[in-house]
């Protein structure tokens, strides 16, 4: 009965939950490793979600920007809008955290190729104004956060390997 009403609490106290489940969860930070240590669970999810939308706002704002053919302001809006969604999961996990999980095993490929991206998105809209790089870094930028979060759910890309394996008759 005390780990159930411990599990129960686990949004008013993350460290009950951690004690219940033997460890962390997949984002939870222990006051130590957060990135505001002061804040309660729910203040980090708030300030988590306020990142995602702010960085969801970011990137539909950005195609007005391509409607209008301006592709440094594009690719600017585009690839902060990503990068302010991945900021927000440091309220959740902390940044040590973050950053281990990132260049864990099965997400390191994904992290790479998707820093690199931005990266080369930026470089390429700013430096060579070439549009039509530009939307193709940003479609692998796509590609790879969307690989990166899959990594979190369990068999999801095993499950998007398959569908895409029987769709292309691989």
């Amino acid at each position: 009965m005390d780990k159930l009403t411990s599990v129960v609490s686990i949004a008013s106290n993350s460290r009950a939950a951690s004690a219940v489940t033997g460890g962390e969860g997949v984002f939870e930070a222990s006051d130590s490793e957060s990135l505001c240590p002061s804040l309660t669970w729910k203040q980090r999810l708030i300030g988590c979600g306020l990142c995602v939308s702010l960085g969801m706002l970011f990137s539909i704002l950005s195609f007005i920007a391509i409607l209008q053919m301006d592709l440094v302001f594009f690719s600017v809006l585009f690839s902060l809008g990503n990068i302010v969604s991945i900021i927000g999961l440091l309220f959740l996990a902390g940044p040590t955290a973050q950053l281990q999980r990132m260049f864990a095993e099965k997400r390191w490929i994904a992290t790479t190729v998707y820093l690199v991206s931005v990266t080369l998105t930026l470089l390429c809209a700013i430096l060579l104004h070439n549009a039509l790089l530009v939307l193709l870094l940003c479609l692998v930028q796509c590609g790879a956060l969307i690989w990166y979060v899959l990594s979190y759910i369990p068999f999801a890309r095993n499950a998007v390997k398959a569908c895409f394996g029987s769709v292309m008759h691989l």
